[in-house]
């Protein structure tokens, strides 16, 4: 027999102390996510801002806009009004337009410069814009009333009562242009205790008294004429100007008291001789239409 089999059996070997302390220890449970308790609240997480992608600019957050308070500027007083347009009436009534020239301020204290000319021709009224212009920084607004050679009497007749410190009556025309034929209408207006004499001077030159015409009312003064044109006029199809003169003052102008029609360039200089000899005061205004055409 084999003395290898006489042999006591080894003992079974114990395995390593490792895994025998690995054998009773007992294993973990798997992990379990921690619940925050009453006394240890969560904290808070921030949102994770996106991830700027390269080559994008940042973006740039609006200016704030920043308030001013600018002080507004002094409006002007009812006297400085008064002063400025005082000057510009002195100043347009003193501007040299040539001999047939006559400019009038027409607008009130406060307001936007307005004048009205009578004139053979339109270039000296662009120089009066142009040089008010310059003098006031401010355009004026100009109507002219283009006339003809033989009505140059009324402009310097207008001129001359212009410096008098007299009211000037109000003369107000329906219409400013009026076919041949049709009647001139309209209405004028004077203080209390004036008398004024009217009249219209054609575009030849010629005054025709139209006193007889008028019919008084409470306040004011009412006028409806029927006016032709001549036969040669009539011919040449062609709007003439005419103007209505009115004259006011305490008493009546002798001169001013005519029946026939009389030409303007006779008339006129007889009634500023009046004037001028009785030493009172009166005031002029015109108004402008064309007739026919």
């Amino acid at each position: 027999m084999d003395k290898l089999s006489k042999l006591p059996k080894p003992a079974p070997s114990l395995p390593p102390t490792s895994q025998r302390q690995a054998s009773t220890e007992p294993t973990p449970s798997p992990a379990e996510p921690k619940v925050p308790t009453a006394s240890q609240p969560a904290t808070p997480t921030a949102p994770t801002q996106p991830a700027q992608q390269p080559g994008t600019p940042a973006t740039k957050q609006p200016e704030t806009d920043v308030a001013v308070n600018v002080p507004k500027p002094a409006l002007p007083s009812a006297e400085d009004d008064m002063a400025k347009w005082n000057e510009q009436r002195s100043w347009v009534r003193d501007f040299s337009g040539g001999n047939c020239f006559y400019a009038n301020v027409t607008s009130g204290p406060g307001g936007a410069p307005t004048i009205e000319g009578y004139g053979t021709a339109v270039q000296p009224f662009e120089q009066l814009l142009n040089d008010f212009q310059s003098r006031f920084h401010i355009e004026p607004d100009i109507s002219v009333r283009l006339i003809t050679l033989s009505q140059c009497g009324v402009p310097t007749f207008l001129r001359f009562l212009d410096r008098s410190s007299a009211a000037k009556p109000q003369l107000v025309l329906d219409k400013t242009s009026i076919p041949d034929g049709a009647p001139v209408s309209g209405a004028l207006y004077t203080g209390g205790g004036l008398v004024s004499n009217i009249m219209l001077i054609d575009h030849k030159g010629v005054a025709f008294n139209l006193d007889d015409r008028m019919v008084a009312q409470t306040d004011k003064v009412t006028f409806n004429i029927p006016i032709g044109l001549a036969a040669a006029d009539k011919a040449a199809a062609k709007a003439v100007p005419q103007i209505m003169l009115v004259i006011t003052g305490p008493k009546d102008i002798q001169a001013a008291m005519f029946s026939r029609p009389t030409p303007a360039s006779e008339l006129l200089p007889k009634i500023l001789e009046e004037i001028e000899a009785g030493g009172s005061q009166f005031s002029a205004t015109a108004s402008y239409f064309r007739l026919g055409g």
